[in-house]
């Protein structure tokens, strides 16, 4: 029974397009992993435990764009993809969740390693199938922007004979996404005509989505709201493209907005909602509008911008007497606080050989690095739901196959996921340098401004403020380690992973946002 069951799985993963599995191993998947372990043309990475199974196969889909599955053993290990399935749901990205299951007969009765593991991840799995021995299930033909959920349930025996199949035979064979509407062209194309009103917000877009709709932006030749993660490198865009974020959009206050892959975090952004006159016009591959109550037209593919007619482009103006006072004003002060968070953003991103990827951790590092930071390589982050996990995880899953790649993260969001590195044996040789920002605690809520006006004693419990150093963890891992105190610091790394410990000068990190507001 188990190895028809698994027979069934193999052949339509395969299908799909799967050629990575991550295993988090228990006694309840042996059946799988046995058969998995002896399918050519298909790549198994191993972990201890779930979590960071689950994020480094999402660091594997954002980097090679396609399906990748996580096998976990029953119980409450099949819980701990939660996280990452939310984190895939939210990124429009195949994440396949199979999780080994004890008989259906054992549903509802405590019994060990026996939870109602059918409809765990509730929405955020776009299916559940639910295999059993002499149960049917439809599969899906194409995983487009959603997470599937197969839970499948073994009886014992658990050791047996069972077979793989070959993966390669079916590599490349999975459909290809839709296209985008062809009815919504000429929507577009009206929305965009009155160009002195429109301003492009970009940000999540793979490095292959960016070069899809470059040239049509270049045409568009209206002001560009762009985080790092946008990855339009462009020559020719680089004078439509304003720093500052917050500070640019109020300053330009357009009255349409072109919203160009992931939602914006922007403040200015979730203000829209109170403001009724500023028509939005979305363009993602994931299905989500960002707003709750404020939305012109539902989302659309990426590529309907692609398809569109654009005549020449506008004159430029006032978008470059802008851009330049930013960028003035954005290289007085980094001078004068060298050693502030965001100067060190500049400092790293010269040492950033080219072409090298990098993966930017939430909260402040991505804003600081919107802000400061330069890089020629593809720069990617996780969209988060707002939160930290599995970042490191995400990092080295994106970092498999380059000859260098780094990462800028928090010091809250490395302790968030300190078992990652255990992957890092399995991966082909590489130099990876993963930069901490140890601030001593969360330091993005001192931003907020509600949260500056308590007093010590809740600041301090909300930002977590420690003295922890990151040594340790680099001894844990047998990673080389570097504390850096000065730019200079930075300079002659050696090869393999690295732990760099930046430690920001917090007077002249407040000096600068001071300066800066």
């Amino acid at each position: 029974m188990n190895s028809t069951l698994v027979q069934n799985l193999l052949l339509h993963l395969a299908r799909l397009g799967v050629q990575e599995v991550c295993v988090a191993a228990g006694a309840r998947n042996t059946p799988l992993i046995t058969a998995l372990l002896a399918c050519p043309g298909l790549k198994v990475w191993h972990f201890f435990e779930e979590r960071c199974a689950g994020f480094f196969a999402l660091g594997r889909i954002i980097m090679e764009r396609r399906p990748v599955a996580v096998v976990t053993t029953s119980g409450t290990a099949a819980a701990e993809l939660l996280s990452a399935m939310i984190e895939a749901y939210y990124q429009a990205l195949p994440l396949i969740a199979i999780t080994a299951d004890r008989p259906s007969s054992y549903r509802g009765s405590g019994a060990p390693q026996a939870i109602e593991q059918v409809g765990l991840f509730g929405v955020y799995a776009g299916r559940t199938l639910d295999m059993e021995a002499g149960r049917e299930v439809v599969w899906p033909t194409a995983l487009i922007g959603k997470p599937l959920h197969v839970n499948i349930c073994f009886d014992e025996p658990l050791v047996g004979d069972i077979q793989g199949i070959d993966f390669s035979a079916w590599a490349g064979d999975s459909d290809s996404p839709a296209v985008a509407k062809h009815e919504m062209r000429e929507v577009l194309e009206r929305f965009l005509a009155k160009r002195d009103e429109l301003v492009v917000l970009a940000g999540g877009l793979h490095p292959q989505e960016a070069a899809l709709l470059q040239p049509a932006l270049i045409k568009l030749g209206v002001p560009i709201i762009a985080e790092a993660t946008a990855n339009l490198t462009d020559p020719a865009l680089q004078a439509l493209l304003v720093r500052g974020g917050e500070k640019a959009l109020k300053a330009l206050n357009p009255q349409r907005v072109l919203r160009l892959g992931c939602v914006p975090s922007w403040r200015w952004w979730r203000d829209l909602e109170d403001r009724r006159g500023v028509h939005v016009m979305h363009l993602s591959n994931a299905s989500f509008p960002g707003l709750a109550s404020y939305q012109s037209v539902a989302v659309q593919p990426l590529a309907l911008l692609a398809e569109a007619l654009i005549s020449a482009p506008s004159k430029e103006g006032m978008i470059a007497d802008y851009r330049v006072e930013v960028a003035s004003k954005l290289n007085m002060l980094v001078e004068s606080h060298p050693l502030s968070e965001v100067a060190w953003m500049q400092h790293v991103g010269e040492v950033i050989p080219p072409g090298a990827p990098l993966f930017l951790g939430n909260s402040l590092p991505i804003r600081e690095w919107n802000l400061a930071g330069r890089t020629s390589g593809a720069c990617f982050a996780n969209r988060g739901a707002n939160g930290i996990d599995g970042l490191v995880s995400t990092f080295y899953g994106l970092s498999e196959g380059a000859a260098e790649s780094w990462m800028i993260l928090g010091d809250l969001s490395a302790l968030y996921d300190l078992a990652a590195p255990w992957i890092a044996e399995q991966l082909s040789p590489g130099n990876r340098r993963i930069v901490i920002i140890n601030n001593g605690g969360g330091k993005i809520f001192s931003r907020v401004e509600s949260l500056r006006k308590l007093d010590d004693a809740a600041r301090t419990l909300i930002e977590n403020r420690h003295a922890i150093d990151f040594r340790p963890w680099a001894e844990l891992w047998r990673m080389d380690y570097r504390l850096v105190v000065k730019p200079e610091d930075l300079a002659g790394l050696p090869a393999g992973d690295v732990i760099v410990e930046v430690r920001p000068d917090a007077a002249q990190t407040e000096e600068f946002w001071a300066a800066w507001a």
